[in-house]
Parts: structure tokens; C-alpha cells; sequence
């Protein structure tokens, strides 16, 4: 596989005919193609961990998702999410009247296995069986070479649409 994106310009000077709304579904669609490559390798890597004796599975709570329009701007592009059913939740402790709060978001709402944290980042009991980062560090330059072959695909079938 290539790590040079010869054709990065003329992708560039392609996308750039196609209109705004045009332009973001092509980018998104290989943006998710991409990240379904990193999302296999998480799956592939929370398997190793799963046990065969219960029924929840960490691997099929694994789920890529589209960052919200804020992200999306923050960052100036598009942005995908791989993550776990149920997010990473946090509790803070609200002062006015001392009850614990929920903060934070989740991946298509709560996940059945809630442990993936204690099993992904450790315990201080266990150690960590780390999942998502090493799939992210070892398949990051799949993940590009898909999406940018996906990306010639999506403009030119969004430049078909035109």
C-alpha cells in the first residue's frame, strides 16, 4: 500500500468543483469507509478478551459514528467517532443538591456492557487489555488508503449528481 497521496491535489481541485452539501457527503462517506477499517481492527483486538461463557459481547457494542456539526466546525473538516455503546460516562457532583449528575455522551445510547472501560483502561486490581488505541496506532495508514480511494469513488459519483 502507498503512503504518498500523489493524487491528493487533483482530489482537492475535484472536490472543490462539487457544491458545499456535495462536498460534505463525500467526504463523510470515506471518512466512515476509513473508519470501518479501524473499527474491524477493535473488533478483531475485543475479541481476544470476550468471554465465550456470557452472553454480552464487547465487539458488537464497537460502533462508528459522525461527529456533531459542533466538532465538525471545531476542527474544520469532518469527524468520525469510533467508540463503545454507552460512551465514557463521568459522574460530577452537583452542588446545589448533592446528587450525582450523568455527564458526557454515548454512542447511540447505553451500551449492554458498561465493563468495557474496567477491561479497555484497567482497574486497580486488574491491568489494562488496552482495544481501541492499538487498533488505531496499527491501522491508521489503512484507514487513509481507504479513504482516499473511497474518496476519488464518492466525488465522482457526487460530481455525477450535479
Amino acid at each position: 500500500m502507498s503512503r504518498d497521496f500523489k493524487n491528493a491535489d487533483e482530489l482537492v481541485r475535484s472536490l472543490s468543483k462539487l457544491t458545499g452539501k456535495l462536498q460534505e457527503k463525500a467526504v463523510k462517506s470515506a471518512a466512515r469507509k476509513g473508519a470501518n477499517v479501524i473499527k474491524k481492527a477493535a473488533q478483531n483486538n475485543a475479541k481476544s478478551f470476550d468471554d465465550p461463557a456470557t452472553a454480552a459481547r464487547v465487539w458488537k457494542e464497537i460502533t462508528v459514528r459522525a461527529g456533531r456539526k459542533r466538532d465538525n466546525r471545531r476542527v474544520g473538516g469532518v469527524v468520525m467517532r469510533i467508540g463503545v455503546k454507552g460512551g465514557a460516562k463521568r459522574y460530577v457532583d452537583n452542588k446545589e443538591n448533592r446528587r450525582k449528575q450523568r455527564v458526557g455522551g454515548s454512542y447511540e445510547g447505553p451500551g449492554a456492557v458498561y465493563y468495557w472501560r474496567f477491561l479497555g483502561f484497567g482497574t486497580s486490581k486488574m491491568r489494562a487489555q488496552p482495544f481501541m488505541r492499538p487498533a488505531m496506532s496499527q491501522h491508521w495508514h489503512e484507514a487513509m488508503d481507504v479513504t482516499a480511494q473511497s474518496m476519488a469513488v464518492a466525488i465522482k459519483k457526487q460530481a455525477e449528481k450535479m
